[in-house]
């Protein structure tokens, strides 16, 4: 808009400016269609696709059943050593008093 009294002021564009932000793009997916396609990724994979045959699947759940009794083993060894110790710091604690 110009002002016809003032014969110096130039004439101003009225162009439409662009918005704040990242422009859209005109293909972007909705949030459900980004859902979509995470759950899509997650989905299991049947072992044959992945070139792992049922032997070498059973190997491996043996091997791991054997570690995971491995571990429960030394859980509960160390729950049996974690005792005698407690027992062990109550007698030291004890004798420590009594010569006090």
């Amino acid at each position: 808009m110009k002002d016809a009294r003032d014969p110096g002021t130039a004439e101003m564009s009225l162009a439409l400016q662009r918005g704040r932000g990242r422009p859209r793009k005109a293909d972007a997916l909705t949030p459900a269609q980004r859902a979509a396609r995470y759950r899509a990724k997650r989905v299991l994979v049947p072992l044959d696709r992945l070139g792992v045959s049922d032997a070498q699947h059973d190997d491996v759940v043996r091997e791991r059943d054997d570690l995971l009794a491995v571990n429960a083993e030394l859980r509960a060894e160390l729950v049996k050593l974690q005792a005698q110790f407690a027992a062990l710091a109550s007698k030291r604690d004890v004798t420590k008093k009594s010569r006090s």
